[in-house]
Formats: structure tokens, C-alpha cells, sequence
């Protein structure tokens, strides 16, 4: 099975922001906004992703228009994330399955997204999840048997329903990647990822 093929890409980038103030998902990271670089990773390994928008779903397209992705607007994103997996879900086609990731997760890397699609390709799991010191992280790859279950969820419930409720169809991926733990919901995040980037660059 070619797992990149196999696999669509959805990037969660519908946010209102409201922790940091200001649109976190085009707030810049190395000259380029942090929704594009993200989507840049993934895309980088897979051939289709499909990046959910939202709040301002105008402007973050528009940062988008260069990116070999899809975008899809999620109506209904004020209800939070697990709305706008279900929209996009509602895009997979002969995929056998979805790599989620989260739109402000700058210092995601292509070889954390490599790691998980092989741990997919080599397992009979339907769920593959990330994990740094045993906290799971994202990308996280869904097989689409499960997506009829995500879909019936209703509003209040966490994707984690899923995530969690089937053990045994599970396989945690132990990586050394802390970044697939660190999303950015504040000021102090996105500092703290400047500073990692400098750091990286220097």
C-alpha cells in the first residue's frame, strides 16, 4: 500500500484565535504564515490535503492561493474542532484514511509526518497516533472505517470518542518530537516559537 496516496491530509485551520489576540493562523514564522508552513509539511508528503477554514476564511485562503492544497469552509466552526474534521471529512474520496494536523503547529517536520505514515503502512491499526514522554500529539492517522463514527458525533462530544474508545485498534508512535504536543493559543506560544525557528536558522 503507498500510504501517501492512500492517505488525504486535513489541516484544522477555522479558529477565532481569541487566546492570542490576533489570527494566529497568518501570524508569520520565517517570513511565511504559520498556516502555510504547515500546510507546506504535510503537502510536502501526501498527495492531497485539504486545509478546513473559518474564521476570516478569506484572508487564510488568500495565504493560501499558493500552496498546492484544498480549502473547504466549515460554517459551522464557532462549534468547535471536532466541526471542522467533520467538514472535512466530507471531502475524502477513495482515501483510505485521513492524516489530521493542526494549523498553528509550526515546527511540525516532514520527517515526523514520514514517521507516522510508515507506522501506518507497516501496521493493521485503523488508528496511528503520535506521542512525546506518553502524551499523544498530532498528526494523527485515522483509517476511513471510522469515519461514519466521526460523522455521527454529535455537538460537545471530542474526536477523542474515537481516538480513545478503540484500544485495540490503536497503535501510539513513541517519537523524540515535542513539537507534535505544541500548538500556538497564545502570545507566550508564538514567541516561544520565533524563538525556536531562530534557533533552527542559526
Amino acid at each position: 500500500m503507498n500510504a501517501n496516496r492512500d492517505i488525504v491530509g486535513l489541516v484544522l485551520a477555522a479558529g477565532l484565535s481569541t487566546r492570542m489576540g490576533r489570527l494566529k493562523q497568518l501570524l508569520p514564522i520565517a517570513g511565511c504564515p504559520i498556516v502555510c508552513k504547515v500546510a507546506e509539511v504535510m503537502r510536502s508528503r501526501l498527495n492531497r490535503v485539504v486545509v478546513v477554514l473559518g474564521h476570516r476564511a478569506e484572508d487564510v485562503a488568500a495565504a493560501l492561493s499558493g500552496s498546492r492544497v484544498e480549502c473547504v469552509v466549515n460554517d459551522r466552526y464557532r462549534e468547535g474542532m471536532l466541526s471542522s474534521v467533520q467538514c472535512g471529512l466530507k471531502t475524502i474520496g477513495h482515501e483510505q484514511g485521513f492524516a489530521l494536523s493542526l494549523g498553528d503547529q509550526p515546527s511540525l517536520q516532514p520527517e515526523t509526518v514520514d514517521a507516522v505514515l510508515a507506522a501506518w503502512a507497516g501496521s493493521d491499526k485503523g488508528i496511528v497516533l503520535p506521542t512525546y514522554n506518553g502524551k499523544r500529539g498530532h498528526p494523527v492517522i485515522i483509517g476511513r472505517q471510522y469515519v461514519a463514527k466521526i460523522m455521527a458525533l454529535g455537538e460537545g462530544v471530542g474526536l477523542n470518542k474515537v481516538t480513545r474508545g478503540f484500544p485495540d485498534d490503536t497503535l501510539e508512535l513513541a517519537l523524540d518530537a515535542p513539537e507534535i504536543l505544541e500548538d500556538m493559543d497564545t502570545p507566550a506560544d508564538y514567541e516561544r516559537e520565533l524563538m525556536r525557528q531562530q534557533k533552527g536558522a542559526g
